[in-house]
């Protein structure tokens, strides 16, 4: 077979190699991959954790996912003051799309902006630590994806004097546990059960009490929380048979699925909107994962605890 190199003009050649060297320099060389993944793959891959996550549906203000999603927004009173989501969609002014891959996962997994400031901990970067680098790496090719929203992020109002230079430095060290990121994401089983409610669906984060400090109290791990997000009293969702989750795994999958509860009821307020989701939510998720989440519910120390 002949050379094709010599049936190229030698000034086509050259330019060929500069475009090329220039694409990888900027990282735009096709196809674009992580750990083999081709990019659309990858992207898809990422909606699916993004499902898995509730759709992160804090940054998108209620009713708005068709022409706001991850625009930011969302208003949040908390005892420190009030806080607004972030926009995370890729505009480069407003949003995330001028930090690189590797910022926005440190400031998923540890809550840190590319300055250096914290993100104060309404965004719940203790559980996402847990996510494994795969995870975080096809979730960010997702966030990339969306449309871009020019959208000032509101300012935060703290009321508490020192508390984001002092008090919260502090509070991090001394309380606010944190998830251990595996070396690759569980796939089946109890181990894929435990990653999902722990680490992506960050499902402690409101099943779990708070202590006088506010941080989760994890010896009581999704024992219930009478004062939850938006005032929301979040039930007791270990398997203790008088105060606890009580249904079968059949049935805490077809309410993650569908949010449909065993005695005819529906899911409501904040976990009708994680079922929901906003491009994705828990009701994409397989019926495979939705069981090992039931599954391993069903493992999980009962904790007699009642919050309603």
């Amino acid at each position: 077979m002949a050379d094709w190199r010599r049936r190229v003009p030698p000034e086509t050649l050259m330019w060929m190699v500069v475009v090329s060297t220039l694409l990888i320099l900027l990282g735009l060389s096709a196809p674009v991959a992580w750990a083999g993944v081709p990019l659309p793959d990858l992207a898809a891959k990422g909606k699916y954790v993004f499902a898995a996550a509730a759709g992160c549906s804090c940054h998108t203000e209620p009713g708005k996912a068709a022409t706001g999603l991850n625009a930011g927004g969302r208003r949040f009173d908390v005892s420190f003051g009030t806080v607004y989501s972030t926009n995370i969609t890729p505009d480069a002014q407003t949003g995330i799309g001028a930090w690189t891959d590797d910022q926005i996962i440190t400031a998923i997994r540890l809550g840190r902006r590319p300055n250096g400031d914290r993100i104060v901990p309404v965004h719940p970067f203790m559980s996402f630590n847990g996510m494994a680098e795969e995870d975080l790496r096809a979730l960010v090719a997702y966030l990339r994806t969306v449309p871009a929203i020019n959208r000032s992020n509101q300012p935060k109002k703290i009321t508490v004097p020192l508390f984001e230079s002092v008090f919260l430095p502090a509070w991090l060290a001394a309380f606010a546990a944190k998830e251990t990121p595996p070396a690759s994401a569980p796939t089946s089983g109890v181990a894929r059960g435990e990653y999902l409610v722990r680490a992506i669906g960050h499902c402690g984060e409101c099943h779990t009490p708070r202590g006088v400090t506010q941080a989760v109290d994890n010896s009581r791990f999704l024992a219930g929380n009478p004062k939850g997000p938006e005032d929301a009293v979040i039930p007791n969702i270990t398997p203790d048979k008088d105060t606890g989750l009580t249904w079968s795994e059949d049935e805490i999958a077809e309410y993650l699925g569908t949010g449909n509860k065993p005695d005819g009821d529906v899911a409501g307020g904040l976990m009708g909107e994680n079922i929901q989701g906003t491009s994705a939510g828990y009701k994409d998720l397989t019926k495979a994962d939705r069981l090992a989440i039931a599954h391993y519910l069903k493992t999980v120390p009962p904790i007699k605890l009642k919050v309603r």
